[in-house]
C-alpha cells in the first residue's frame, strides 16, 4: 500500500522547485521566445469554452498556457449547438485559440430519447399513466425482469458504448486526421471523460503517427467499471477499448495521483514513468485579493451538478439535527445550491427539503455564469463538496474553493478527496453518515471569525494552472524534441 501522506505529494516536487525560481527571480519566468517556432498541438476535448461543463475548465487553461512554453494549441471540439449549457464568459480566456467545431452524427441514443419523450406524452395523455421501466427498478416477475435485462443489454452495447457522446467521434477522427497533416501538428491530447474522446486519439494515432497524450480526469474501467447502464459484455468490450488506449497512447496524464499509481499497477507491463499526475490546479488571474463581505446570515454553499449519487440530504439532516437541538435557529442558518440541483436521482429536492422542514433555510437556484458562482462561493461561510464512492477523483471545484479561502465541509469516504482537504487544512470531509459529525463541524463554523481563511494560503501556488502547464509542456518536448515536418 501507499503512504498516502507521502505519495499525494509526489508531484508537488518539481511544481515547487519551479515555483521558488519564479519568486526568487521573478525576471525568469516563462515567455515565449522570439527565435524559436513554436510547436503545434491538436488538444481534442468534448468540453470546452463556451461550454459551462466543469470537465472543459482544464483544456481551456491549457490551450490558454501553452504557448508561454512554445506550443501552439489548436483545439477540436464539438458545435455550440450540441452544449447543454454555455458561459460566453469562458471564452474569453481564449479568444486567441484556434477553435475547430465539429458536428456530431445521429445516434440510436438520440432516437431512443426522442421515442421515449413521445411515449411519454402520450402515456400522460390517457387514464392511469405509469412512468416507463427503468433499469435497475424493484425485483419483478419472471418475463418482465429478462425484458428489463434485455434492455439493458441493448442500452449498454448500442446506445452508450463507450458513452452518450459517441456520435461526435466519427466526424472528430476525420476532423482531426485533416488537421493533423494540414498544419503539421506534433502532438495530440485527448481528454476524457467522454470516453469516446480517447478512442479518437486512438485513431488519429493510428492514422498519423502523431505523438499522443492521454488525459484521465476521471478513471474509466480501471479501477472499477462505469457507473452508467452496463452489462458484463460491455464491461468487457470498454475495458479491451481502455488497454487499446493505454498500450498505444505515448504518456497517460492522470489528475489524482492514487488514479495514477492504480493504473501502474494494473499495466505493470508499461513503462512506469508513461504514467504522469498533473493536478487540475487553478487560474490565479480569477482569484484576487477577497473584497466581497460575507452574507448577513451564516451560509452553507454547494454550486454545480447533483449526479452520481451526490445528494445534500446528509447536510440536511446535521443542520435538522442543530435546529431540534436548539443550538440553532431557523433564522441564523442559510443553505444555496445553485447549477443542476432540483434533482436527486429521480426525487425533487423540494421534497427532501420539506422532509427536513427546512423550506425557510434552503434556496435553489439555477445555473449561474462561473464568476458569480465564485462569487457566491466567497460570500459563503462553508463550501459544500459531495465527492461520495470516489476514492480516485478530486472533485475540480475544490481548487477554486481553495484560491477563495472557502471552509470546507466535504462528504466523501476515504480517498483522494479527504485526502486533499486533511493534507491542505482547507476544511473536514465526513462519511455520509457522520451526521453528527457535520452538526458539530457547522456549529464551529458558525462560531468561528468569519472573515476569508488564510491560513492554507501557502498551498496555492503549488497548483497555479501556468506552473502545471509546464509540466504538460515538458511531456510534450519530449515527445516531439524537433520541429515536425510540415505536410505536403
Amino acid at each position: 500500500m501507499l503512504d498516502t501522506e507521502q505519495s499525494d505529494y509526489l508531484w508537488f516536487t518539481p511544481i515547487k522547485s519551479r515555483i521558488d525560481q519564479a519568486f526568487s527571480q521573478p525576471d525568469q519566468c516563462p515567455s515565449v521566445s522570439k527565435d524559436i517556432t513554436n510547436k503545434k498541438i491538436l488538444i481534442i476535448t468534448y468540453h470546452f469554452p463556451p461550454s459551462a461543463a466543469i470537465g472543459g475548465l482544464r483544456l481551456a487553461r491549457f490551450a490558454k498556457f501553452l504557448p508561454a512554453f512554445n506550443w501552439t494549441p489548436v483545439v477540436l471540439t464539438i458545435q455550440d449547438r450540441y452544449i447543454e449549457n454555455v458561459d460566453e464568459e469562458r471564452l474569453r480566456d481564449v479568444s486567441g485559440v484556434t477553435i475547430i467545431k465539429t458536428q456530431m452524427l445521429p445516434t440510436l441514443r438520440g432516437l431512443y430519447l426522442k421515442m421515449k419523450s413521445r411515449y411519454a406524452r402520450f402515456r400522460a395523455s390517457g387514464p392511469a399513466a405509469v412512468p416507463p421501466d427503468e433499469p435497475g427498478d424493484t425485483a419483478v416477475a419472471g418475463p418482465e425482469r429478462l425484458l428489463r435485462k434485455l434492455k439493458r443489454y441493448f442500452i449498454s452495447l448500442f446506445l452508450v458504448l463507450p458513452d452518450e457522446e459517441r456520435g461526435w467521434a466519427l466526424p472528430a477522427i476525420v476532423a482531426a486526421v485533416r488537421e493533423v497533416r494540414r498544419r503539421g501538428i506534433d502532438c495530440i491530447l485527448t481528454s476524457c471523460p467522454p470516453y469516446s474522446s480517447h478512442l479518437v486519439g486512438l485513431a488519429t494515432k493510428k492514422l498519423t503517427g502523431a505523438a499522443w497524450v492521454a488525459d484521465f480526469r476521471d478513471p474509466w474501467m480501471t479501477p472499477n467499471a462505469k457507473l452508467s447502464a452496463a452489462c458484463a459484455l460491455s464491461n468487457r468490450i470498454e475495458a479491451w477499448l481502455e488497454k487499446k488506449v493505454i498500450r498505444n497512447a505515448d504518456v497517460v496524464i492522470f489528475t489524482v495521483d492514487r488514479l495514477r499509481e492504480h493504473y501502474r499497477e494494473v499495466y505493470a507491463a508499461e513503462p512506469a514513468d508513461k504514467f504522469v499526475c498533473i493536478p487540475n490546479g487553478l487560474d490565479l488571474v480569477f482569484f484576487p485579493p477577497a473584497t466581497l463581505q460575507k452574507y448577513e446570515i451564516f451560509t452553507l454553499c454547494y454550486t454545480g451538478s447533483l449526479y452520481y449519487g451526490r445528494t445534500p440530504e446528509p447536510v440536511f439532516k446535521a443542520v435538522r439535527r442543530l435546529l431540534e437541538q436548539n443550538r440553532v435557529r431557523l433564522e441564523e442558518i442559510r443553505i444555496r445550491l445553485a447549477g443542476h440541483c432540483r434533482q436527486v436521482g429521480k426525487d425533487p429536492v423540494e421534497e427532501l427539503i420539506r422532509a427536513y422542514g427546512l423550506d425557510r433555510i434552503v434556496q435553489v437556484s439555477d445555473s449561474v455564469p462561473r464568476m458569480q458562482a465564485l462569487e457566491m462561493v466567497r460570500k459563503s461561510h462553508v463550501a459544500l463538496l459531495f465527492a461520495p464512492s470516489q476514492p480516485y477523483q478530486i472533485p475540480a471545484k475544490v481548487y477554486d474553493y481553495l484560491a477563495l479561502g472557502a471552509t470546507i465541509l466535504a462528504i466523501a469516504e476515504p480517498g483522494a478527496t479527504s485526502d486533499f482537504i486533511r493534507l491542505t487544512g482547507c476544511g473536514k470531509g465526513f462519511l455520509p453518515s457522520d451526521t453528527a459529525g457535520m452538526a458539530e463541524f457547522i456549529y464551529d463554523a458558525m462560531h468561528r471569525d468569519n472573515g476569508n481563511n488564510e491560513r492554507y494560503s501557502r498551498t496555492i501556488p503549488y497548483f497555479d494552472a501556468k506552473l502545471l502547464t509546464q509540466s504538460l509542456a515538458d511531456i510534450l518536448n519530449s515527445l516531439a524534441p524537433g520541429r515536425a515536418p510540415s505536410a505536403q
